[in-house]
């Protein structure tokens, strides 16, 4: 006998070890959708003179115009979620999701041509013979990167449940937690760390900890969350209210987070020191219900207006939905909501950003337009939060077994606006300006139709329509030289998702 074969011998036990080994039952799950959105006059405005330049007109609501100076846009884009659950045993389970690109998904036509997060063209030096021709109409899928959204252990005790590892939150309407877990959310609210959820009678309780950046390995450059959530849910007197209180902090080395407010350049802001305090009450009458979310934030946001300063911060919200079932297909809601802006003091700061998720509208405050007027799309357009602002929200919905139409009115105004010779603040743009020339507070008037078509349980087919009656605050230059109209904007959207 060789005396190799032991070795060989060993070897194939081996490797046949996971193949004799008992394997652990795997459910895949996710969700996968794509959709197509036409905004027409994406910028809101008639142009009366140059654009305006964001780099020394900070006042200015103009979004610029990509190349070709085209006053509408168009995109195809995929939202992609695949998730995971191994059940380890009677105790553990582990769950997970992946995904692909920044925002859970990507846009058609991100080919091997075109490198998308920064606008170049790749492959540039291979030989391609006369006029491109080969590349042109042979296209290749380019390599995305696999993102891990979560990772997470859930612990089952006899008093608690035990959350470790990357896992997504939500709290009472999702204003400001918000877990991504609808098809077409684009983020989620991430905690990497522990979570424990314990339940006495009708008393939930949910402590945690999490590290949001580790920048070194010492608390002087790293960023953390911690805090607890209490929620009292009674299903039989169709109540539950509650309170999640939250502190997040930075060290005073850390570079994770940098801001350019004052239009400079930008710097970090250093040590933050900030309390989340978000209150929650939800109640049922018959065929009528609402629930109402109040978001509070105060602390100290850092040096974010200059370098040598610290800026306190104060800001809130109050969110409500009603709703009353009319008949067994028919609803009707009222929506209100009031966001917090900032008035341009350069000591304080006090503008509150929704979730991206959470959104009212199918074109107030639901796109990025400035991302619309450049060809770079590592900025996303849909990053896009709810801000200095007042809504109203009238809507109606229909269901039947394979229908659901859904209307709905919206009126917005903006809370904070510049004022002649006083500090303002560019909401879109994130900079403090000296206004020359007064703002109108009237975001407009949007009235919003969808439908979708629920082939099966598992794929859906929808279609959105959105038309803005654009109000005056778009127009806002603060040049009287460059002064622009307001004009009405219009969204058309198709889509088509299926889940698993």
């Amino acid at each position: 006998m060789s005396k190799q074969m032991p070795k060989l011998l060993a070897m194939a036990v081996l490797l046949l070890l996971p193949v004799v080994s008992q394997a652990l039952p795997i459910d895949w799950h996710g969700s996968f959708g794509v959709d197509s959105t036409l905004i027409s006059d994406y910028r809101r405005i008639k142009a009366k003179a140059l654009n305006s330049n964001p780099a020394t007109d900070l006042g200015t609501q103009e979004v610029p115009l990509d190349s070709g100076s085209k006053g509408s846009a168009s995109w195809q884009s995929y939202i992609f979620k695949l998730s995971p659950t191994m059940v380890i045993n009677d105790a553990a389970t582990f769950f997970g999701e992946l995904s692909t690109g920044y925002a859970n998904g990507g846009y058609l036509g991100d080919s091997a041509q075109t490198d998308a997060a920064a606008g170049t063209t790749v492959n540039s030096t291979t030989p391609v013979g006369a006029n491109g021709a080969p590349l042109y109409y042979h296209n290749q899928a380019r390599g995305q990167s696999v993102f891990v959204k979560k990772a997470y252990l859930e612990l089952y005790s006899d008093t608690a449940t035990y959350m470790i590892g990357r896992h997504a939150t939500e709290w009472a309407l999702g204003g400001i937690y918000n877990d991504g877990s609808d098809t077409w959310d684009r983020h989620a609210s991430s905690r990497d760390g522990i979570t424990m959820k314990l339940k006495i009678g009708n008393f939930h309780v949910s402590p945690f900890w999490s590290k949001v950046s580790n920048v070194g390995y010492t608390d002087a450059t790293n960023t953390k969350e911690y805090g607890a959530s209490l929620l009292y849910d009674n299903q039989e007197r169709d109540i539950a209210f509650g309170i999640m209180y939250v502190k997040k902090s930075s060290g005073s080395n850390s570079s994770e987070y940098t801001t350019t407010m004052n239009g400079g350049a930008a710097i970090a802001i250093g040590e933050t020191n900030l309390t989340v305090t978000d209150l929650y009450l939800k109640k049922v009458f018959g065929k009528f219900d609402f629930a109402a979310e109040v978001p509070l934030m105060s602390g100290d946001l850092g040096k974010t207006t200059a370098a040598n300063a610290i800026t306190t911060y104060s800001a809130k919200a109050f969110l409500l939905q009603g709703n009353y079932k009319w008949t067994d297909t028919w609803t009707v809601g009222l929506d209100l909501g009031q966001v917090s802006g900032h008035d341009g003091s350069t000591s304080k700061f006090s503008a509150l950003y929704l979730n991206p998720n959470f959104q009212v509208a199918n074109l107030l405050f639901r796109y990025n337009m400035t991302a619309l007027g450049t060809a770079n799309k590592a900025v996303s357009v849909y990053d896009s939060s709810i801000t200095n602002a007042r809504y109203y929200k009238l809507r109606s919905s229909y269901n039947s077994e394979k229908w659901t139409f859904d209307s709905a009115l919206i009126f917005a105004k903006a809370l904070e606006v510049a004022k002649t010779g006083a500090f303002a603040y560019n909401h879109t743009t994130n900079k403090i300006f000296t206004a020359h020339t007064n703002q109108s507070d009237n975001l407009g008037t949007e009235i919003d139709f969808n439908t979708k078509y629920h082939w099966n349980k598992e794929i859906s087919i929808g279609t959105g329509l959105g038309y803005l009656l654009t109000g005056d605050y778009f127009s806002y230059t603060d040049n009287a030289s460059k002064s622009n109209e307001a004009k009405s904007s219009l969204l058309v959207q198709i889509n088509t998702a299926v889940t698993f």
